[in-house]
């Protein structure tokens, strides 16, 4: 019977409203909240921007997990590990557990573990994050990543022109994640891997075009560096690792015993965080604190907008969640 009246609130909210703002006071929502057993929570414009805290997001996980509610987090960020974002948190006083946090550059190490690529090599695009949980999970040996930050073109000259080292057949694998050190060489060196060497896997940890640095401010993220080495090898990646996915939905889903109609994922990008949930048939919050524009949500938001990245809802922040518990 509460299952039944679950599902019949749903259908009334979303029948002929489209975009929903979650409210309050409406019966209907905090119903939906009372059926919720687990939320997934994007990171970067969602608990924090820039390691600045969104205003009440420490104080909603708290009163989320006293409520009785699970609390995960699912960052397309591969710049940073677990650890990172646990020590991160605790600076503004939310909590988390290391295992409660996926990123996409762990994504990433357990699909190269599911290669059988052992004894091959990887290059890496990406931060030293990224090369240690390759490394620590898919039990691989990687080069490049920022041990040549400061490489430049004269460098590409006098290291690749004699030849690819390591040899083009020994490497397994490109994979490219954000990178804050990008440059010349490093797009040079995994052009020519790409290119001379078929059979290398080209691997994305995420699509997320940029990210949100401040207020009206926002920097490049992992999906314009795949973009660029993408555009200089003249072949698009060959798996996209972290958020839409949808067998990384799935795999999340199943290896935590979540049931996806008691599933939230919490985000604030359409075309990731919403399009992950929805492909995972889940519950979706889109809050608006995040790295799309007033002007790209005014334009995207719409009744006839692709289901695939609707929302079930709309809200300013989680700290919206506080007032439906």
């Amino acid at each position: 019977l509460a299952r039944l009246a679950f599902q019949t609130a749903a259908r009334s909210m979303a029948a002929g409203q489209g975009i929903c703002r979650l409210r309050p006071d409406d019966e209907a929502h905090r119903s939906w909240m009372q059926r919720m057993r687990t939320f997934i929570f994007d990171i970067d414009g969602v608990i924090h921007v820039n390691g600045t805290e969104i205003p009440g997001a420490a104080d909603a996980l708290q009163k989320l997990r006293a409520a009785g509610k699970n609390v995960l987090f699912m960052t397309n960020n591969a710049t940073k590990s677990q650890k990172d974002v646990v020590s991160l948190f605790a600076t503004f006083g939310a909590q988390a557990l290391p295992e409660e946090v996926m990123t996409s550059a762990v994504a990433t190490a357990d699909y190269l573990k599911s290669q059988d690529l052992i004894g091959r090599r990887v290059y890496v695009v990406g931060m030293r994050a990224l090369a240690e949980v390759i490394q620590e999970r898919a039990g691989l040996e990687t080069f490049g990543g920022e041990e040549e930050a400061l490489k430049t073109r004269e460098d590409v000259m006098s290291d690749l022109l004699p030849g690819l080292d390591p040899p083009a057949e020994t490497v397994a694998a490109v994979v490219v994640g954000a990178d804050l050190r990008f440059n010349y060489y490093k797009l040079a060196r995994a052009t020519n891997y790409l290119r001379a060497n078929p059979n290398c896997l080209f691997v994305s940890t995420n699509p997320d075009p940029r990210a949100l640095a401040g207020p009206g401010i926002y920097i490049p993220a992992s999906g314009s560096f795949g973009a660029a080495v993408a555009c200089a090898a003249g072949r698009e990646p060959d798996i996209v690792c972290g958020k839409p996915s949808a067998s990384l939905a799935q795999y999340l889903l199943e290896s935590r015993g979540m049931d996806p109609e008691t599933t939230c994922m919490v985000g604030d990008r359409l075309d990731t965080d919403i399009a992950f949930g929805r492909s995972g048939g889940m519950q979706t919050l889109l809050v608006e604190s995040g790295s799309m524009t007033a002007e790209e949500l005014r334009t995207s938001l719409s009744d006839d907008m692709p289901v695939g990245q609707k929302p079930h809802f709309v809200a300013p922040s989680i700290a919206e969640l506080n007032n439906l518990l």
